[in-house]
Formats: structure tokens, sequence, C-alpha cells
């Protein structure tokens, strides 16, 4: 296993009062051994692609933040967000995953053939699976240190930051369709891929764009956030980055090795890629051309960014919320822990940890009074459940289907309440 950390940037700062947002950057390679690499259904993987652990920090005078992007399919450790925040002196940290599903599976998650598809429950519709014990996972415990030092590394390299943001066009040829099929009477049935390119609603035709600019214009990060699931290779037997993978390395070698990439997932509940488990190489060449085609449309959304006007102050507000959402059983309940950030009083994002569906992106920047609002989505914060997998629409669940009502649990209304809490919140650290 090849363990290297990369800290990108090399001054030293800190926050000092100065009205100033500071940045750095890491990434760490957690790739497996080739006999540990597994997925959910434990099916023994080839190592096709070295997976990272991408480290993005912002800090200013009062708050600080740790956002984590992960080439894994979900990701949730108590123990990074603690020592995270005792060692480096941080206020947040968000661990996000990519969603890919050629990405490895620690023993715990591992389905047997007799279970339900919603393996955070192990089968059981009141019982979360207990994370704790995905520590003992030899690889788990690695990648938990592996991050905690990267984060670490990230803090040791600040510079003075400019950071702008903007949401624009994603449409192109490669993803991505909703994957709920709704007939005329009512029923429901899944698309999974969508080699015909059929129109399908609902869909996000936009993607998020945060630059990370040094005091000399110079890019040193680039986070992008679109909503669809990262499955293009899924069944391959290899272990993949699918199409985030594809889209970091273009974006990186058109901005340099000075800039890292980042891809977090947005509501992509039931937003799939056009293609999917193409055979052979033919297969792989259009997962890269997917992913490159996404880094294309960013780039163009970033182009956008040099015509807008400098931001009068940069600031950097954090809330983090927490709902006790109900079980559709009636009888029990998860604890959904929200974090919201709002940057120079015109990018929002608010973090969830499941799968929410694409129409409560679009509710929520219905509702936020920034235009530029995202959910980040398979994000963590330290506390709270994990992961909820699936959060569908109330419409959703009236017409049932997967990730309506198969691998969902919460209340039909948890997306709303959800919306409606990260709304609020948006709205109250702008008032600050």
């Amino acid at each position: 296993m090849i363990e290297l950390i990369f800290g990108i940037g090399s001054v030293a700062c800190a926050a000092n009062g100065d009205g100033m947002i500071y940045a750095g950057t890491a990434k760490t390679d957690i790739t497996p051994s080739e006999d540990a690499a597994v997925n959910l259904v434990g099916q023994k993987l080839k190592i096709r692609d070295h997976i990272f652990a991408r480290v993005l920090v912002l800090k200013n005078e009062t708050t600080s933040l740790a956002i984590v992007s992960l080439d894994l399919i979900v990701f949730a450790s108590e123990k990074v967000v603690a020592e995270a925040k005792a060692k480096w002196n941080l206020d947040h940290v968000i661990l996000c995953s990519t969603h890919t599903h050629s990405g490895m599976a620690p023993k715990g998650l591992v389905l047997t053939p007799n279970t339900s598809n919603d393996w955070t429950r192990a089968g059981d519709p009141g019982k979360e699976l207990d994370w704790a014990a995905l520590s003992e996972d030899p690889w788990y415990a690695a990648t938990e240190d592996k991050i905690v030092a990267a984060i670490g590394e990230a803090t040791k390299n600040f510079f003075p930051a400019k950071i702008e943001g903007a949401r624009g066009s994603a449409e192109n040829a490669y993803m991505a369709h909703n994957r709920r099929l709704v007939h005329p009477d009512g029923s429901e049935s899944a698309m999974w891929d969508n080699p015909n390119r059929l129109p399908t609603q609902p869909i996000d035709p936009t993607l998020g764009v945060l630059r990370v600019s040094d005091a000399n214009g110079k890019p040193r990060a680039f986070l992008v956030n679109y909503a669809c699931h990262a499955v293009a290779t899924s069944g391959s037997g290899l272990l993949t980055r699918d199409f985030p993978g594809a889209f970091v390395d273009y974006i990186e070698e058109q901005l340099g090795p000075d800039c890292m990439a980042m891809f977090v997932q947005g509501a992509e509940g039931d937003q799939d890629p056009y293609d999917m488990k193409l055979p052979g190489e033919h297969g792989f060449n259009v997962v890269k051309q997917a992913g490159i085609s996404l880094g294309k449309k960013a780039l163009l959304v970033a182009k956008t960014l040099d015509a807008q006007p400098a931001a009068q102050k940069a600031s950097l507000k954090i809330m983090e919320s927490a709902l006790d959402i109900p079980y559709r059983n009636g009888k029990d309940f998860s604890k959904v822990v929200l974090t919201t950030v709002v940057i120079n009083n015109s990018i929002a994002f608010t973090t969830v940890p499941g799968e929410p569906f694409v129409q409560h992106q679009m509710n929520l920047r219905a509702k936020s009074p920034l235009a530029d609002t995202s959910i980040i989505a398979l994000a963590y914060s330290g506390s709270g459940t994990p992961f909820t997998v699936y959060i569908p629409t109330v419409q959703a669940v009236k017409e049932g289907g997967y990730g309506a009502t198969e691998c969902s649990y919460l209340a039909a209304n948890a997306g709303d309440l959800i919306v409606d809490e990260a709304a609020a919140s948006i709205k109250e650290l702008l008032a600050k």
C-alpha cells in the first residue's frame, strides 16, 4: 500500500483578525492493499485507480472548517472529526464521499445475500449500523489516521485566499438523468441507465464551482458540486474513482500542479449517468469522457467569476443544527445533523448525511436568499446519524420504488424538514 501526503502551498499564515480568509490544501493516498479491496457485496476488487482523500481547510479570525472529499461510496468517523478538531484546533470538519460504487467497503459494510439492500441498517428497519466498529477493519483504521494527518498538513500550509463561487449549466452528453420512471397509471419503475438519452424529470442541470485563489490570483483549490450517482463503472470488478476521478484529473491538468481539484456530491438520490456498466476499455473511455465533459463545463462556469465584482469583505460563517426526524414506522427516529456554511455572504451550502432526491436541492435554492446555494450529500460532521440512505420527496414515497419505499426509512417529509432548516440557517448566518 502506498501512503503519500501532498501539501499544496508553503506559506505558513494565521488568521490574525485581519478580516481575511486563509486556506490550506492537502491530499493523501488511501488505496487499500490488493488483498483488502472489496466492494459492498464482498466482491474482491482489482486495483485500477489509486484513491485519495482531498482536504480543503478554510479559516478566518472567528471560525475554521475542513472539507474532506473521499473517493469512497460513503465514509463516517467520529474519531477523525474529534481528533482533527483537537489536534489542529478546528471548529468544524466535514467528511464527504464522491459515492463511487466501485470504491472500497470496509468489512462492516459488506452485504450478505439474505440482507436488505438498506445496508446501513443491516436489514433491520429500526437499527443503524455500528459505525464505530468499522475502525476494527485495518484499512478503515489506517484511513482514519491518514485523513487526520492530511488535515494537519493542510493547516500547515495556510495562504491568504480569495474565494469565489458560481453556478452554471452542466448539461452534457453523459449525465444526468432521473432514474425513476413514473408511468401514466402512477406506477414506478427504475431506469438505471439511459443510453437513448430520453428526457427525464426532475434533474438539476447546473453545477456549483468554488474557486480558491492565492494572493497572486493563482487557483489553488477548485471544488465542484454536482448531483449524479458515480455508478458508471459499478460491477466492473475494479477499484475505480468513476467519473469524479476523471473530472479531478482533468481540472488539475488544466489548472496546473499547484491547484487541487475536489468533487462533492449534490442531491443525487434519484440521479444516474446515462451510461453504466459498458464493457472493457470502451466503458472506461466513456467514463473518462464524462468526467472531462463535466470538467469543461466547470471551467466555463469559472470563467464567469472573472467578470464578477470582488467581495467587499471576506467572511466565513458556519453553524450546525440537528433535527430529530421520525422513521416511517412511527417508533424510532434519527438525529440528522446539518452543517450550513455561508462564504462572503454570496455562497451557501448545507451538508446532509444521506442521499436526498434532486428536487430537494432545487427547493432549497428556491427558498435560499442566495442563488449560489448547494446541498453536499453523503456528508458527516461528527455527530448524529452517519448516513440516512435515501431521502425521497413526499410524492416519491406515494409512488414507491427504489430509493422511495426501498432503502429509505425516514418520515416522508424528512426532505422538506431538512430544506426548511437549511434555508433558515442560511438566513440566520446572513443576518449575523
